[in-house]
């Protein structure tokens, strides 16, 4: 179903996040986006028991705009979305093949009057076995923005965030597609995405919820 919507309030922001460069747009839209949500994507099924799988945990904010969760059939463009965990039900983890590419997105919806603010942010990463994952989002009212972060453990005692891609994404839409090149360099554990990412760069995005 054709998502109808109005550009009336675009905003375009560029912020230094999970050590790349990231943009995050919003858009005031006449139609809800739990309608979109509701009405046109799939639900996500989760991998068949026996498959390699492992969870990522989706952490929502304490309070503010509602969060859904989306996987993506080709994570390479972000195309065939769909809700892993809708805006009213309550966040928990969701299993995800291992060792293959993968793109979730955190997609914020915010009433407001008769408009409706969108919110997006997609990642794409390489599940490994025996990890596990965590996917945190924030939204800021103030600015009318968004930031999601993706860290994982081996232990789930330390925890070091993902070499990932963060990546523009709105709904109805694809992205840039992932090259080989981008896949490789996910797939390379042995440094972060600009080389220097920690955890205190995170450091916003990792308060206990």
């Amino acid at each position: 179903m054709p998502l109808r919507s109005k550009k009336e309030m675009p905003i375009s922001e560029k912020v230094a996040f999970g050590g790349e460069r990231m943009t995050l747009r919003m858009t005031a839209s006449l139609l809800g986006g739990a309608l979109w949500l509701a009405g046109c994507a799939q639900p996500y099924v989760e991998p068949p028991a026996g498959a390699r799988t492992v969870p990522v945990e989706f952490i929502r904010p304490a309070s503010g705009a509602a969060a859904a969760l989306l996987v993506f059939d080709d994570a390479r463009t972000c195309t065939g979305q769909r809700v892993a965990i809708a805006t009213n039900q309550p966040a928990r983890s969701v299993r995800v093949l291992t060792d293959v590419p993968t793109t979730m997105a955190v997609n914020f919806v915010r009433p407001a009057g008769n408009l409706t603010y969108f919110c997006s942010v997609a990642v794409s990463f390489v599940p490994l076995t025996g990890h596990r994952y965590q996917l945190r989002s924030t939204y800021s009212e103030s600015e009318r923005g968004c930031r999601a972060a993706l860290i994982e453990s081996s232990n789930g005692l330390s925890w070091r965030p993902v070499a990932a891609r963060y990546r523009q994404w709105a709904t109805q839409s694809a992205c840039q597609p992932l090259t080989d090149a981008d896949i490789a360099h996910m797939r390379d554990r042995t440094r972060s995405e600009d080389g220097s990412t920690t955890l205190s760069d995170l450091k916003d995005l990792l308060v206990p919820q």
